[in-house]
Parts: C-alpha cells; sequence; structure tokens
C-alpha cells in the first residue's frame, strides 16, 4: 500500500519530468529551425503559421491543407538550398533536378553537404519516405478525395516528421 502509493507518485514524476524536458528540448529545437528556415526561405517560413492554424481547426480539410503545405515548405527549401537544374548524373544513374523533383534535390544537397555515408542514408530515407507520403496526399487531393489524412494525428505526425526533417537539412546548410 505505501509502497504502491510510492512507486505510483514515483512513476508520475518520473513522466512529468520526461515530458518537461521533450518539451523543452522540441522548443529550443523549433527555435533553431524557425530561425535557420527564415534566413534562407522566408516565404517558407510563413507557411509554418498556416501549418499551425489548420492543425488547430476541427474541420478534416484544414488537416490536409496543413499536410500540403508541408510539401510546399519542402519544395521552398529544396529552392533555395538546391535550385531546379538539368539532370546529373549520381552514383551510375541519372537523376532528375527539375522544379518538380524537389526530394531528388533535397537529396542532392545532403549528399553535397554530408561528410557521413550513415547519416546521409538515414536523412535521405526519412526524406523520401515522407515526400513519396506528402506527394501521394497531394495527388488524391488533386483527384479531389483528402482521405488519406484520417486524422489530425496523422497530419501532425507529417508536420513533425518534415519539421524535423526540415532542421537536418539545414543544419547542413549551417555547416557549409
Amino acid at each position: 500500500s505505501k509502497l504502491l502509493a510510492y512507486n505510483y507518485a514515483a512513476n508520475v514524476q518520473f513522466e512529468l519530468e520526461f515530458s518537461e524536458a521533450v518539451s523543452e528540448i522540441f522548443e529550443r529545437t523549433t527555435e533553431n529551425i524557425d530561425s535557420a528556415l527564415l534566413g534562407i526561405a522566408p516565404e517558407a517560413a510563413k507557411k509554418t503559421a498556416s501549418i499551425k492554424k489548420n492543425l488547430l481547426s476541427d474541420n478534416p480539410e484544414d488537416w490536409a491543407n496543413a499536410v500540403h503545405s508541408c510539401r510546399r515548405l519542402l519544395q521552398e527549401v529544396a529552392d533555395a538550398l538546391f535550385p531546379p537544374r538539368e539532370p546529373q548524373e549520381r552514383s551510375g544513374k541519372i537523376i532528375k533536378l527539375g522544379a518538380d523533383n524537389y526530394i531528388n534535390r533535397l537529396i542532392a544537397f545532403i549528399e553535397d553537404n554530408m561528410e557521413s555515408q550513415r547519416s546521409q542514408e538515414i536523412v535521405g530515407s526519412t526524406l523520401s519516405y515522407i515526400g513519396e507520403r506528402l506527394d501521394a496526399v497531394f495527388k488524391a487531393s488533386q483527384k479531389g478525395s483528402h482521405a488519406l489524412i484520417a486524422s489530425r494525428d496523422e497530419a501532425e505526425r507529417y508536420v513533425i516528421y518534415t519539421y524535423i526533417t526540415v532542421g537536418d537539412i539545414l543544419l547542413l546548410q549551417e555547416k557549409s
């Protein structure tokens, strides 16, 4: 009984401390990302306000709009860091780097600026995943369907993945 109460209190305290630490880390990280984003792509930085507003809504259409804004955010970051150009040979393959190939352009930027092959693979695979998913949602919306965003929670996850990936990419930009 006393032991159960103590264990319960200890667990609650741990959860609160952990939650507070994560919150502080995320807040510090977002401030750094926002600052770096404002420096390279001011228009992209404005999209974060729109994303937040759309996520606060109870309307599923607004959640889908938040996800579409993530796609546009990545496109604008790609335009700022690795503008569209002719296809290039990379790793023995011809890679399209045109205006619509924003994921390829961001991966090319990562490859050109990240020293560790393992880090390139991790950031590149995360970027490929989120890019493919955002493109799928975008294509579905072009057909008049927003059904691919089932909940606010799902939309929030896309936003977090996009934001953290943008932060990783912007860290490279600061180092180059």
